[in-house]
């Protein structure tokens, strides 16, 4: 019984790390069409775990915009997501290595590769 109490018990504790490897902050950038050609702007996720899944906070270095709060932040089985309905904003990502997320988001109709590195710690 001991035994089976044990693997159990380890068991969880291999489960409860599992969405740990998205923790973190995630550092990306994309190109769009400006009225001057061609921009290039940074993204950086920071995602934290809570007693109910994730949460994360945005910026945009590049626009003088930090810690924008994000409506929904959710991973499940590698796939990452987040939305900010207020920028009308969807991210959606796979975990493809332990950091790498490769993705893409959409705002207002349009969507732009975005993949993602985890920042050092």
């Amino acid at each position: 019984m001991k035994k089976v109490f044990a693997i159990v018990i380890m068991l969880l504790g291999v489960l409860s790390l599992y969405g740990q490897d998205i923790v973190g902050d995630w550092n990306g950038s994309f190109t769009a069409e400006g009225p001057d050609g061609e921009v290039t702007l940074s993204i950086v996720f920071h995602i934290t775990a809570t007693d109910d899944g994730f949460s994360s906070t945005l910026d945009s270095p590049d626009q003088g915009a930090f810690d924008i709060p994000t409506d929904a932040t959710t991973y499940e089985n590698k796939e990452l997501s987040v939305k900010i309905s207020e920028l009308d904003f969807v991210y959606t990502g796979k975990l493809t290595d332990a950091k790498t997320v490769d993705g893409s988001f959409t705002q207002m109709g349009q969507t732009f590769e975005l993949d993602l590195t985890k920042k050092e710690e």
